[in-house]
């Protein structure tokens, strides 16, 4: 008698909501609201790619990153759902009111931030100094939602819009960032892999690995030019059990390779981790195998000419590996000579001649190059205004930053952003 009432406690739950939110868009702006009063999960209602209503109320500040709100649109599923590396969630419902009209969930989480995790954030929303209290503010407010949960939430209100019955199991053995299991039962599949074991194609293989990897390292992105991505001679083994899957996970391994290549020939970890996120998440929007090679031939190329761009300074020196590292993760501080030359434990007259002696150019000129390498991506990834980065990344006024970038690369921030 109890799981009859409850049955029917559900089923009356489910034409309710549906016989709510199903006649219009405004209806279901009504539904959003009451909604988040309950979860207090922050909601978005996208038509098409607009937003056109939020729960709470989000400013620039606030506002979801554009890799992520891109990654949950692009998907054709009616359910979908991304994670960072830092533990945050997204998740997104097709819904048939407004026309190409999704719901987004997020963000959430169910850990609690590190000091690491809090950087990553503020860099990912572009957060400047003076608005951290403000969005540690906004933190604060998001509930602790496992992502298995959020799911659930999202299963339950797919069932009651549209009478579509999935499973757990069907979202999370398909998203990108899931964990996929192959059937060792696949006998095909256990062959293929077997066979590829003394296939030539894996010495084959190797040797471009390496040169990929010593190209990237050098900042040579003009070799790859010579390099032929195919099937024939680019293989990393049986990793997916399609066509399509395989050369996504293909792109990510050789992404993985090529950030940790990146590093070691100099580039900063943020603007390796950021050109990561990039390539990985492309190639999950991806669903047709031309692109897919194309897209795999571009991310050595890129990391290679990412840090021949970047070229930052190569030294056995401890001290001052130290200091190039901490100017990398503090672009978006009002950061000194005497700052770095503190953190390194020298003074600031000392310090400034042994850095000049050591690499040729003052520190003052590498934390400017450093922040304009960083503009650079927030102008390529991001459509954050001018105004937005410039005072991100501490320059005294928009003005400052615009001057400063046409010096240093010959074209204005809006010139570069034409570009990309």
């Amino acid at each position: 008698m109890t799981s009859m009432k409850k049955l029917i406690t559900i089923e009356y739950i489910k034409c309710l909501i549906r016989e709510f939110v199903m006649r219009d868009s405004y209806n279901l702006m009504d539904f959003i609201k009451m909604y988040y009063l309950d979860s207090n999960i922050p909601m978005y209602l996208f038509e098409g790619e607009s937003c056109i209503f939020c729960m709470p109320e989000q400013t620039d500040l606030t506002y979801p990153p554009k890799k992520y709100i891109e990654t949950l649109l692009d998907s054709k599923k009616r359910i979908s759902y991304c994670t960072t590396k830092y533990g945050i969630i997204f998740c997104s419902l097709k819904v048939d009111y407004p026309e190409n009209g999704k719901l987004i969930f997020g963000p959430v989480t169910n850990i609690p931030y590190t000091e690491s995790d809090l950087l990553q954030l503020y860099r990912d929303y572009t957060v400047p100094n003076h608005d951290r209290a403000d969005f540690n503010s906004f933190l604060h407010q998001i509930p602790c939602v496992s992502l298995n949960s959020l799911l659930k939430k999202c299963l339950f209100l797919n069932y009651c819009l549209h009478e579509e019955l999935l499973t757990l199991e069907q979202l999370t053995s398909s998203e990108p960032g899931a964990s996929v299991q192959i059937s060792l039962k696949d006998a095909s599949l256990l062959e293929g892999t077997y066979q590829t074991k003394e296939n030539e194609q894996h010495n084959q293989t190797y040797a471009i690995e390496e040169q990929i990897l010593k190209l990237v390292r050098t900042g040579n992105y003009q070799g790859f030019k010579n390099i032929e991505f195919s099937d024939s001679n680019y293989h990393l083994g049986v990793t997916g059990s399609t066509v399509l899957r395989q050369l996504k996970n293909d792109i990510i391994i050789t992404t993985t390779i090529c950030t940790r290549a990146a590093i070691e020939g100099g580039l900063d970890y943020d603007s390796a981790y950021q050109l990561s996120d990039y390539f990985i998440q492309a190639s999950e929007r991806l669903n047709n195998i031309e692109g897919l090679y194309d897209l795999l031939s571009k991310v050595g190329y890129t990391f290679a000419q990412k840090v021949a761009e970047s070229k930052t300074p190569v030294s056995t020196d401890g001290c001052i590996q130290k200091a190039i590292r901490y100017i990398q993760q503090n672009t978006n501080q009002h950061l000194t000579v005497g700052d770095v030359a503190a953190y390194v434990g020298f003074s600031k007259s000392y310090f400034s001649s042994y850095f000049k002696k050591t690499l040729g150019f003052s520190v003052s000129a590498f934390i400017l190059r450093c922040k304009l390498e960083e503009g650079k991506e927030l102008l390529q990834y991001t459509n954050k205004s001018i105004s937005t980065i410039s005072t991100f990344l501490c320059f005294s006024n928009q003005s400052h930053f615009q001057t400063a970038f046409k010096k240093q690369f010959g074209m204005t921030p809006n010139e570069y952003r034409r570009r990309r």
